[in-house]
C-alpha cells in the first residue's frame, strides 16, 4: 500500500512537471490604443484603456490565441484591503487592438526590434511569421529564423560571400547564400 502511494505522488509530480514545462507565457502588444473591458465583447462595459505599445501578460489559462477576444491580467495597486498585495484580475481586449506574441519577453523585444526597424511592412510581416525571401539582409533572416548552426565566410573581389547553415529538425538542412549581406538564394 505504502508502495502505491508513493507511485501516486511520483506520478503526479511528473504530471505537474510536464505541464509546466509545456506551459510557455504570452503576451499581447497594443499596436493602436484601445478599449478593455470587463468581459469577452462589446456588451461589457469600457473599464479602462491602454495605449499603443502597451504589453500586457496574457493569463496561463487562456489559450486560444486566435479568439476574437483576448483575456489579458491587469494588476492593482497594492492597498490597505489587499494588505500590500497586488490583486491580479482579468480584462478583456479585442484582437484587432494588437498581437500575441507567445514566449519569454525576448520575443516582445524581437517584435518592437523588427517593428522599429525601418523595413517595408511586407518584409517585417514575413519575419514575424518566420519566413525568409531572397533579398533579405542578414539581419532580417537572423529575426526570422535566429542564428545559423554555420558560418562559412570568403573573401571576394568586391565584398564579402558567407553560407549559413540551419538544421532544423525533421527537416532537411537547409543552405542560405549571401552577397556583401544580401540573401542571394536557398537551397537544401
Amino acid at each position: 500500500m505504502k508502495f502505491r502511494k508513493h507511485m501516486i505522488v511520483f506520478a503526479c509530480i511528473i504530471l505537474l512537471l510536464g505541464v509546466a514545462a509545456e506551459t510557455e507565457s504570452a503576451y499581447f502588444v497594443f499596436k493602436k490604443k484601445g478599449n478593455i473591458r470587463s468581459g469577452p465583447g462589446t456588451k461589457y462595459r469600457v473599464i479602462g484603456q491602454l495605449a499603443k505599445e502597451t504589453i500586457a501578460e496574457i493569463p496561463d489559462t487562456f489559450i486560444d490565441y486566435e479568439a476574437k477576444w483576448i483575456a489579458i491580467d491587469a494588476r492593482t495597486k497594492p492597498d490597505s484591503k489587499s494588505k500590500g498585495e497586488k490583486v491580479i484580475y482579468t480584462k478583456w481586449v479585442h484582437r484587432s487592438l494588437g498581437v500575441v506574441i507567445q514566449g519569454d519577453l525576448d520575443e516582445v523585444d524581437k517584435y518592437f526590434a523588427i517593428k522599429e526597424s525601418g523595413w517595408p511592412e511586407d518584409m517585417q510581416k514575413l519575419i514575424l511569421e518566420g519566413k525568409i525571401v531572397v533579398g533579405m539582409n542578414t539581419h532580417m533572416v537572423f529575426y526570422a529564423w535566429g542564428k545559423p548552426d554555420f558560418i562559412k565566410e570568403k573573401k571576394i573581389s568586391n565584398g564579402v560571400r558567407e553560407q549559413w547553415t540551419y538544421k532544423k529538425q525533421g527537416s532537411r538542412t537547409q543552405y542560405l547564400y549571401f552577397e556583401n549581406g544580401l540573401l542571394r538564394s536557398i537551397e537544401e
